[in-house]
């Protein structure tokens, strides 16, 4: 049901941003979209490189400090609770709730853990910090600076938008044609769709456990299942960390 209500809501996004582009010029709607697709391509290797850094240089030290020594005594502990879990409440908050999301402790990952943990303990805990908290930590962090860096790229573009008008002007550009002006700000909302679902995705690990929340909810979704599978922007933004 919920699957369905998310399509209306999709649909009546897409016809309320294509009665707005319809009253702009063809000029404006042409420009707004190439400032949000020119703004996408800067802001996402911004986001990906300074997420990984953040990642790298603040984050996986002081976790691998939190599970280096479970790590280490994993094969010398009698306890009801597997090591995987034994780690895992040594996590931050968002890597248990990241573990529910994308799945990081089960399937692949959790057979690459088990020889992990299977082999040289001493070297081990970098890895496994990589396999159960990269793709959380990294990915928020990697949503937090593109879209940061996304508002104040187009922020700056706007700022030519009266040099590029008065260069491109004429009377037939700067008019408001309502199917010119709704076929050209079609980058703007796709691009705009593309950025909601891509921050959903990242940020999931740390939005409360509520079932608008969960993937799953919206399986039956036609409409944001084409949208979330066919992502371009979620392709390149979650370049090693998705899964």
């Amino acid at each position: 049901m919920l699957g369905i209500l998310l399509d209306a809501a999709i649909i009546a996004f897409f016809i309320f941003m294509f009665k707005k582009c319809a009253v702009k010029s063809q000029l404006k709607n042409a420009m707004e979209s190439v400032s949000f697709i020119i703004s996408s391509i800067i802001a996402v290797p911004v986001g990906v490189f300074l997420g990984d850094f953040c990642y790298a240089n603040f984050f996986r030290p002081v976790i691998i400090g939190r599970i280096e020594k479970t790590v280490i005594d994993s094969g010398n502990v009698d306890t009801s609770l597997d090591t995987v879990d034994r780690i895992m409440t040594h996590m931050p908050t968002m890597v248990n709730n990241g573990a529910r999301i994308y799945h990081t402790t089960t399937g692949d990952n959790l057979n690459e853990l088990n020889k992990l943990l299977a082999g040289d303990l001493n070297s081990a805990t970098g890895q496994i910090v990589d396999i159960l908290a990269r793709p959380v930590i990294d990915g928020v962090l990697r949503a937090l600076f593109f879209a940061v860096a996304f508002a104040g790229c187009y922020r700056l573009l706007r700022a030519f938008y009266p040099t590029v008008e008065a260069y491109f002007y004429n009377p037939d550009r700067a008019a408001v044609s309502p199917t010119n002006g709704m076929v050209l700000g079609t980058g703007k909302i796709v691009v705009i769709l593309l950025i909601v679902l891509s921050v959903i995705q990242l940020v999931g690990p740390v939005l409360p456990d509520f079932i608008f929340f969960r993937p799953e909810t919206y399986s039956k979704s036609f409409i944001f299942k084409i949208f979330s599978e066919n992502n371009l922007l979620m392709l390149f933004l979650g370049e090693g960390i998705t899964v």
